[in-house]
């Protein structure tokens, strides 16, 4: 995962003004050239949330009548399960994304000429379903994690893994019933890591806690548009976590009363003290010292004050913008000017040319 920080005015000398934007695309190693192949649409997703990152693209003027066939044999390229790569950029690219084919639709029509929509998913939509019951017992979460991500990796649908220092919980955590996906779904929200895949590259790691910029967009000079919102939904002013000692079999609690993680929101804080006295109350079975309770409370706590303050922007494409880092927003009032932390972003190729689109969050502090 990039963690370099950039400069825009840097970004716009290396992409010579952000003219001419270009993309390519492979399917099962074969590079389907823009010069044979015309793409009506090339949209991007990658998420830093539970969600699966994506592609989809359409193309078009490629079928033909008289041979009642698709050209430059594409329909024997673009097959599900064969691997995706999508690059962006402008006189030079960065890889983008990388999957493999989830489906394609052949669309015909009396009106128009035959077109081929496909849908790609990233290393998540593996894991989706692929399962296998697993004892934690004799190994870390850490271990367990590494084991089934570089699963994806063996079986080339991921590129790379990074797994973030856990913190285990001295009990047995046993997979039952669920698939890989939603299983490190479940352990990254009891972990507090963020669990996402940039280019290949699945990360599960504590990104809200790396507050590094990634980079500074400023409005109407590199940032088209940008819009914030102020949600008292989810929003408490403590979370406690009980649990019993199994040693004395007495009961043990930890608590957690403000955020320990950056971001934009410590202003708007202010806005309703009144729910500061709203107390979530949990039990759980993982903890077994009141530390342990603490640190879950922590987690729980930060997560539902991420969602204080959300964001949605847009600027020119830049191949560079990733999520699971932290960007710097200026350019209007003090109440929208500061550091966000980016949750998803869309990179999007049309005849109107190359823009990223991203959505950001930030929490509450008192």
């Amino acid at each position: 995962m990039d963690t370099g920080s950039y400069n825009f005015k840097s970004l716009e000398d290396k992409y010579d003004g952000f003219r001419a934007p270009a993309f390519e695309v492979s399917v099962g190693g074969t590079k389907l050239d823009s010069a044979k192949f015309h793409f009506s649409s090339i949209t991007v997703d990658i998420d830093a949330g539970t969600g699966a990152g994506g592609c989809s693209f359409t193309v078009e003027a490629q079928y033909d009548y008289e041979g009642s066939k698709w050209n430059n044999s594409l329909l024997d390229t673009i097959q599900v399960g064969q691997k995706i790569e999508i690059k962006a950029g402008y006189v030079s690219k960065k890889s983008v994304f990388f999957g493999f084919v989830d489906d394609f639709t052949i669309n015909y029509s009396a009106e128009s000429a035959p077109s081929l929509s496909v849908n790609g998913i990233d290393a998540k939509g593996y894991l989706m379903n692929a399962s296998d019951r697993k004892y934690m017992q004799e190994k870390s979460t850490a271990t367990v994690v590494k084991e089934i991500l570089n699963d994806c990796v063996s079986k080339g649908y991921a590129k790379k893994v990074t797994v973030g220092t856990i913190k285990d919980f001295d009990v047995e955590l046993i997979q039952e019933e669920m698939d890989d996906y939603h299983f490190l779904c479940f352990l990254a929200k009891v972990y507090n890591m963020v669990f996402t895949v940039i280019d290949g590259e699945i990360v599960f790691d504590q990104l809200m806690q790396k507050t590094s910029k990634l980079l500074e967009l400023n409005m109407g000079v590199s940032l088209l548009q940008f819009s914030k919102t102020v949600s008292l939904r989810n929003q408490v002013g403590k979370v406690v976590v009980y649990g019993i000692d199994p040693k004395t079999l007495k009961p043990i609690s930890g608590e957690a009363t403000d955020t320990s993680v950056s971001g934009a929101g410590s202003e708007a804080g202010d806005i309703a003290k009144g729910f500061n006295g709203i107390v979530q109350k949990e039990i759980n079975f993982f903890v077994q010292t009141p530390e342990e309770c603490k640190e879950l409370a922590q987690a729980i706590f930060d997560q539902r004050a991420y969602s204080f303050v959300s964001g949605k922007g847009r600027c020119v494409g830049i191949p560079e913008l990733i999520p699971g880092r932290y960007i710097t927003l200026k350019g209007f009032d003090k109440s929208a000017a500061d550091n966000y932390f980016i949750s998803k972003v869309t990179h999007e190729f049309s005849d109107d040319g190359y823009y990223t689109s991203f959505e950001v969050k930030g929490a509450k502090s008192k």
